[in-house]
């Protein structure tokens, strides 16, 4: 009878994807067929098997961009500007064709609401007021300017604002309930460490294209392409390129669509390795997490991305100050480390440019004025209590009406749901940043402790980023929700026995 099903299911499967990619076909491109037929039988196992589906979603994450500017290559240039193909919202879109089926699995097969292990009704609470604050905002703002406005889809981008704000929220519950054991705490970790050193590898491989001539970069480009990121660039990997050394400008995007997703990406990274690095038991990934780190710090170095630049080094030693514990031998290694990052700075030129190119910048544009000036923007000219409408500000709604550019995350957020919606969304990352806290400081074991403390300060500055908006796009997006998830099980695992032990360096 087992059997039977699984036939049938199997046939089903295969005729669904046929039936699909056909319609993909006479519809779009050949394109649009192939990823439409392969997402069904990939939809389904992420469903049969939300724990590998949920591994899938992350693996394919730092890659996505990849995926659609540099193979599937959805853009074509077109005069001085580009076109997109009919594929490239669905390309967009695929990373979903892991999570959602996994979500979904996760759900169902693991009765989250019967069972009620998670006994954190606070953040739930929260949660709820959230979401209830964003569909006032959707209901009250979007579908009444959508009658009323025929030019822009309005509801429609009120569904992608939606998608922003709470789509990716229940990773909190996926990774608590996925995450059940010692193994597959370490595999995880060890996964997301191997994407973190392929894609910084990939993306010394771009730099290198760029400065042998192999990619042409943006020096020959048409304006404004030749001094600002543009696909028209586009190198190995990734999506916009800005490469233009006779200007001396460089924005990398390593293997994500825009230079500054990379920026986060390699921030978001740094605790990663060195959370993962300092809490594994075997030898073999403790040096391959040495190694990793490096590549974040080399990443960080030629992508140009100054916001990067600035934090990455600070975010690796402030956890290293903070998980060591021989006050002793800590003076004779941050000795060590001055005296190293002396002699980079000045000997290497790459180095030199690099930080006066950050200091040239911040002169001319301080970021706290910058913020200073979004803030007040937004109460002066746009300030109301549910808001100027959900995905009126998102890149990804662009396609469905006018949006409006706004590059602080505080004003964007106020901007579309309006004071009420920002109040509550403070209330939940308050409250998430509490819980992680408490989960990180009930840890005794060390290994644990110290990947605890990395993870919960990564929490920390990402619930209260004033600068861009981090937490509206991927990766941080997924990151933020993901790791609070993992954080909130590590007390539970540890009191399971089934915690990492530290080795003895």
């Amino acid at each position: 009878m087992q059997s039977e099903k699984q036939i049938i299911l199997i046939i089903t499967v295969l005729f669904t994807s046929v039936f699909i990619g056909s319609l993909g076909l006479i519809i779009a491109s050949t394109q649009v067929a192939i990823l439409a037929a392969l997402l069904v039988p990939c939809g389904v196992l992420c469903y049969l098997f939300p724990r590998w589906g949920l591994l899938a979603f992350l693996v394919y994450l730092p890659l996505g961009g990849t995926i659609t500017y540099a193979v599937a290559e959805v853009f074509q240039a077109f005069g001085r500007g580009i076109i997109f193909r009919a594929s490239y919202s669905l390309f967009h879109l695929a990373k979903d064709g892991f999570y959602l089926p996994a979500l979904i699995g996760i759900l169902i097969s693991y009765k989250i609401w019967q069972k009620k292990p998670l006994k954190f009704k606070s953040l739930i609470i929260v949660i709820a007021c959230f979401a209830f604050s964003c569909l006032l905002t959707f209901f009250f703002v979007n579908l009444p300017m959508d009658f009323a406005n025929s030019e822009d889809k309005v509801a429609l981008m009120g569904l992608v604002g939606l998608k922003v704000w709470l789509g990716y929220i229940p990773l909190i519950f996926c990774a608590y309930y996925c995450i059940n054991n010692q193994k597959t705490l370490l595999l995880f970790n060890r996964v997301l460490l191997l994407l973190i050193l392929i894609a910084c590898t990939l993306c010394l491989i771009q730099y290198l294209l760029l400065v042998h001539g192999i990619c042409p970069g943006n020096t020959d480009l048409p304006p404004p392409s030749n001094t600002s990121a543009s696909l028209r660039a586009q190198c190995f990997v990734g999506g916009s390129v800005l490469f233009n050394p006779g200007r001396n400008l460089i924005r990398l995007p390593g293997t994500f669509v825009a230079p500054w997703q990379w920026a986060w990406f390699l921030i978001a990274s740094s605790f990663i390795s060195y959370g993962v690095s300092f809490s594994e038991p075997s030898r073999l990934w403790k040096g391959i997490g040495f190694v990793t780190i490096i590549a974040v710090l080399i990443a960080t170095l030629i992508s140009g991305q100054r916001t990067a630049l600035f934090l990455v080094p600070i975010i690796y030693l402030t956890l290293f100050v903070a998980t060591q514990k021989r006050n002793k031998n800590l003076l004779i290694k941050l000795g060590i480390i001055f005296v190293l990052t002396v002699i980079i700075t000045t000997q290497i030129g790459l180095v030199d440019e690099r930080i006066a190119n950050f200091i040239g910048r911040w002169q001319y544009a301080p970021p706290q004025e910058f913020i200073a000036g979004q803030i007040r923007w937004i109460i002066n000219n746009h300030l109301t209590l549910l808001g100027n409408g959900l995905g009126k500000t998102a890149s990804a709604a662009r396609r469905l009406g006018s949006i409006i550019l706004v590059e602080t995350f505080p004003a964007q957020i106020m901007y579309e749901i309006g004071i009420l919606g920002y109040l509550v969304f403070l209330s939940l990352v308050t409250t998430l940043t509490i819980l992680t806290f408490k989960a990180y400081r009930s840890l005794k074991t060390p290994g644990l402790r110290g990947l605890g403390l990395c993870l919960w300060v990564f929490i920390l500055l990402i619930s209260y980023n004033p600068y861009y908006y981090p937490l509206a796009v991927d990766p941080v997006a997924v990151y933020y929700w993901f790791i609070a998830g993992m954080l909130l099980k590590l007390p539970v695992l540890e009191k399971e026995n089934m915690s990492i032990p530290l080795e003895k360096s």
